[in-house]
Order: C-alpha cells, then structure tokens, then sequence
C-alpha cells in the first residue's frame, strides 16, 4: 500500500510543476526599463518594442519584484482570471517546450497585472518574453532604455 501512496505522490507532484515561489532567475528581465522616452513617439507614452518602437504605457512594464509576487499568485491560483497558467521552476529544464510555457505564464500575468484581463501592460513592454514565448529560447538582454 506505501508503494501505491508513494507513486501516486510521484503522478502528482510530475503533473504540477510550480511548486513553492517561482525561482527568479527563470523569469527573464523585460527588456524595457519603465519610463523610456517619455512622449517621444506619442503624447503621453512611453517606448516599448515589438519588433520595432512602439508607444506603451509609461507605468510599463511594472516593478520587478510586484510582478514576480503577482506571478506567484497566480500560480498558487493555477489561472489569471480563468486562463490557466503553469510553471516549471526545474532550472536543469532548458527545453523549448519548458521556457515557452514559462513565458507565456509571464505575458498572461503581464498582460492582466492590474487585476483586469487585457488590463495590464503590452508585451510591447516585456519583448525578451514575447521572444521566448516565441522561439523557446532563454533572452534576457535590455533593448529599450
């Protein structure tokens, strides 16, 4: 019976990865630092990258460390607001698969930071994860600041 108990722990501690704070150091930096130009490419707004300047909210992307306990609330939750998110925090696991996840938990936090789906920052302000969700490799440089 012990044998059963210990496989079923196995199952499911395998089938929910996040477990405990999110290591941080797999949580790429946003690559935009938050007040970049103000008012250079529209009144009002900061610069932002997607590929190229754009315009995004000069409040983005958010402070580092709020982001990261918004990150793990969701987490603890498993959703933002009904979207369901994971995250592997095996540091050993460099796979694609892996850091796509990873990112895209990022940009659905992101993207829904002031409590609202669709109400937070654009990915425009976190381009190293928009990057990784893209092509599943780690990128963590600074490109706007």
């Amino acid at each position: 019976m012990d044998l059963i108990i210990f496989f079923a722990l196995l199952i499911s501690v395998n089938a929910y990865p996040y477990q405990g704070e999110v290591d941080e150091t797999l949580v790429p930096e946003f690559g935009v630092i938050t007040g970049t130009d103000p008012n250079v490419l529209q009144v009002g707004s900061c610069t932002g990258f997607n590929g190229q300047l754009v315009p995004i909210p000069c409040t983005c992307p958010p402070d580092r460390n709020q982001f990261i306990d918004a990150l793990n609330n969701a987490l603890i939750l498993g959703n933002v607001e009904g979207e369901a998110i994971t995250f592997s925090n095996d540091a050993s696991d460099q796979s694609v698969a892996t850091n796509k996840q990873r990112a895209t938990a990022c940009v659905i936090v992101l993207q829904s930071f002031n409590g609202e789906k669709g109400s937070g920052c654009p990915v425009a302000s976190a381009p190293n994860f928009k990057t990784q969700q893209d092509t599943g490799i780690w990128s963590d440089g600074i490109i706007i600041e």
